[in-house]
């Protein structure tokens, strides 16, 4: 089984330190959990079609996976009221 790299901008790092200790925790074990099943999350409709997400709690880790690559890269991580505006 392949192993995929997870390609975080600098933006969603910076907002993941923002969030509380047991959310970062949370977050940070889906992530990984996307290193060796990349297709976990739901496709998303209409203009982000070619993206992904994954429910961690209350926030929503989108995301989009290059399967030749072996690249997951995270686009955001928001709180689930505000993640698609």
């Amino acid at each position: 089984m392949a192993v995929y790299k997870i390609l975080t901008p600098k933006k969603v790092t910076k907002r993941i330190h923002k969030l509380p200790h047991h959310v970062q925790l949370r977050l940070i074990n889906h992530l990984d959990d996307l290193t060796v099943n990349p297709n976990r999350g739901l496709k998303l409709q209409g203009e982000l079609n070619a993206y992904q997400k994954l429910r961690v709690g209350d926030y929503r880790i989108i995301f989009s996976v290059s399967h030749k690559a072996h690249i997951v890269k995270i686009l955001k991580i928001e709180h689930r009221q505000g993640v698609y505006k």
